[in-house]
């Protein structure tokens, strides 16, 4: 508790703590990861309405999540923050809990700002013991995978969508595995597609859906049926 004893109890957040500096690079960079956030957010919106309302969420929704994360990143950054993102594990606790109140995302905030201005009440929350957080992460993380698997099976399950589901994740999961298999690119593709597994995953989707021939289940049975005949 070395922490709780060492934090004061009072700290306001000063605007432009480290000043304004415009540089090029930087702003490139950030923006990337931007981007990165944003599209991670359509799943974490999706998959929350999904899993809290079992319906598909609606452009209204994603759109407004979106301009809220950025809002919120402007206003963290003012302050000496880091900018902020969705968290998927949100989705796995509104998926087990069904609780999407907008009641009690602003209870949520409100705990979230005494932290940042009471240190000490950050300080408790950081002694939580790691297997206590651990316990919970695998439950959040499981009901996170079901959601994802319960958005994919609404549509059906022919070869090309499951084509396009399996590969994406693969290439997705690959990256992450073995991060050196961009290390021959230059280092702007390494930062784009290497630091985040959604980057190249959606990007995939994206592409296959484009590519691959639209066909439903009963045309592949058709066209299986005429082969065999």
């Amino acid at each position: 508790f070395t922490a709780i004893s060492t934090a004061a109890w009072i700290q306001v957040p000063t605007p432009f703590h480290f000043g304004i500096k415009f540089i090029p690079s930087a702003i490139a960079s950030i923006s990337v990861i931007y981007i990165v956030n944003s599209v991670e957010a359509v799943g974490d919106l999706s998959a929350i309405t999904e899993g809290g309302l079992s319906r598909d969420a609606k452009d209204t929704e994603i759109s407004g999540g979106i301009i809220g994360s950025g809002v919120a990143s402007v206003l963290g950054v003012l302050f000496g923050g880091l900018p902020t993102a969705t968290y998927s594990q949100n989705v796995g606790i509104v998926a087990m809990t069904k609780v999407i109140s907008k009641f009690v995302v602003m209870i949520a905030a409100l705990f979230m700002l005494i932290a940042g201005f009471i240190p000490k009440f950050g300080a408790l929350i950081t002694t939580i013991p790691q297997s206590v957080l651990g316990g919970a992460t695998i439950i959040v993380f499981a009901m996170i995978t079901m959601t994802g698997i319960k958005i994919i099976i609404k549509d059906e399950l022919s070869s090309r969508n499951m084509s396009i589901v399996g590969l994406s994740v693969a290439l997705g999961m690959g990256v992450t595995q073995v991060p050196g298999v961009l290390d021959a690119f230059p280092s702007g593709v390494n930062m784009v597609f290497g630091t985040s597994p959604v980057v190249i995953t959606t990007i995939s989707v994206i592409l296959l859906n484009l590519i691959l021939p639209k066909k439903t289940i009963e045309e592949e049975e058709n066209e299986r049926s005429k082969i065999e005949g």
